[in-house]
């Protein structure tokens, strides 16, 4: 009789709580790109019905808080870039004429507003990007190998600057996703593993399949980042040395930019310590 009860007793709990097993399961795939796919339908889980409907309320709460800092982004980046763009021309028409009457103070002052100018110009491009991940199309069938022998072509003149040598070792594989997107993110890793490189380093570009996923990876021969600072890094605006960044004409937003299109893409990104010295950025995504 205690055997029996235990098992009945087993079944009618399993049944029970296979409610709660559903909602923990519906909780865990939450993210802020599927607020609107991760609802609790209200009448499905009786037992808990008043907490799926607070949850609904909740997921609702937050889509909209989300796309109201989206809308604020972009609406800032747009306001912006007129004025930025206005006294780049500015600067440009100043520069191309001759002030012989400038005294070395002008000419540096200029030189300075020039700069920062068009670093606010990138920062500002790079937010608005940013804000509309959501709007762009990802349904390009995307040669990997070929996109990333393109953007090592592209970066080929940063590179020889550095005397950096750029690898890749990428399979053939069809991917579907964003084509530019993609582009950008291959871009910022590459670009980023050649300005925190040695002169005379290696930046190595692999890419393979396995299974229904696509394992791309960027490795370097630089400093490295300490282990503490590696999840940071995908943060806005924050730099492991911010002296170095600034000098390399860094905004703060290149791999902020790389988390959101690979959570965009619903893939994953990690960085660990290359065996040989520097850093590797693995990325995860699906075919």
């Amino acid at each position: 009789m205690a055997l029996i009860g235990g098992v009945v007793t087993y079944f009618i709990s399993g049944h029970a709580l296979r409610p709660i097993r559903e909602f923990s399961d519906k909780i865990e795939e939450v993210q802020a790109q599927n607020l609107a796919d991760s609802r609790i339908e209200e009448n499905k889980v009786k037992e808990l019905n008043q907490l799926s409907v607070s949850y609904n309320k909740m997921l609702e709460r937050l889509s909209d808080a989300f796309e109201i800092q989206r809308q604020f982004t972009a609406n800032a980046a747009h306001e912006l870039r007129t004025p930025l763009s206005l006294m780049q021309v500015q600067l440009d028409l100043y520069n191309s004429t001759r002030h012989p009457d400038n005294d070395a103070d002008t000419l540096q002052t200029i030189k300075m507003v020039t700069e920062q100018n068009g670093r606010l110009s990138k920062m500002v491009k790079t937010l608005l990007d940013m804000s509309e991940l959501q709007t762009v199309g990802q349904d390009d069938k995307i040669m990997v190998d070929a996109l990333v022998d393109e953007v090592l072509a592209d970066l080929d003149p940063l590179a020889q600057e550095k005397n950096i040598k750029l690898t890749g070792k990428c399979k053939n594989i069809t991917m579907v996703g964003s084509d530019i997107l993609i582009y950008r993110l291959v871009y910022n890793l590459v670009e980023n593993a050649i300005k925190y490189n040695h002169s005379g380093g290696q930046v190595t570009v692999t890419a393979y399949r396995k299974e229904k996923h696509v394992y791309l990876s960027v490795e370097d021969t630089g400093n490295g980042i300490p282990e503490e600072l590696r999840e940071r890094v995908f943060e806005p605006f924050f730099r492991v040395d911010k002296s170095r960044s600034r000098e390399l004409g860094g905004v703060g937003l290149g791999l902020a930019l790389v988390r959101e299109i690979v959570r965009v893409h619903d893939g994953s990104i990690t960085v660990r310590s290359n065996p040989s010295g520097g850093t590797v950025f693995d990325v995860i995504l699906p075919l």
